[in-house]
């Protein structure tokens, strides 16, 4: 009975919290920069407001990391040629060089990770993981029906 009680929603958040949990991150090296230039990286020169919907975040909130990002030539934002009130974001080379490094970075982790467990869990714990995402899905889709 007790084995069917455990909190598996507060396991899985704890993991995810460790492995976004850096000790002293660089300069922008912060899960949302790092997202923002992965996402800019597959649609180099979007629009703020397609970047904003795309991450899933308020424009705001993305003006405030795009001018922090601009002013370090992370990136950089040109007016739309096709609509001047529009502008559009590029990476620029300071930008791939992070985004390389951040890459090189995870796929170590990612590397450990897998190192801790043997081949048969790594296939259970993506089964896992799989079933409960669709389960939830699930759930809220019903709960939105209602």
């Amino acid at each position: 009975m007790e084995e069917q009680n455990k909190d598996v929603i507060s396991s899985a958040m704890k993991l995810m919290r460790t492995l976004r949990r850096k000790e002293n991150p660089a300069k922008h090296e912060s899960r949302g920069a790092g997202r923002l230039l992965r996402v800019l990286q597959e649609n180099d020169g979007m629009s703020s407001r397609e970047l904003a919907d795309r991450m899933g975040i308020r424009p705001a909130s993305l003006t405030e990391m795009l001018n922090r990002l601009e002013a370090d030539g992370i990136l950089t934002r040109q007016p739309d040629p096709a609509d001047q009130r529009r502008n559009r974001i590029f990476i620029q080379e300071k930008g791939y060089v992070l985004l390389k490094k951040m890459k090189a970075v995870r796929q170590t982790e990612r590397e450990h990770i897998n190192k801790s467990l043997t081949l048969a869990e790594q296939e259970q714990f993506v089964a896992l993981c799989e079933k409960l995402t669709k389960s939830l899905e699930d759930f809220r889709n019903q709960a939105g029906e209602q």
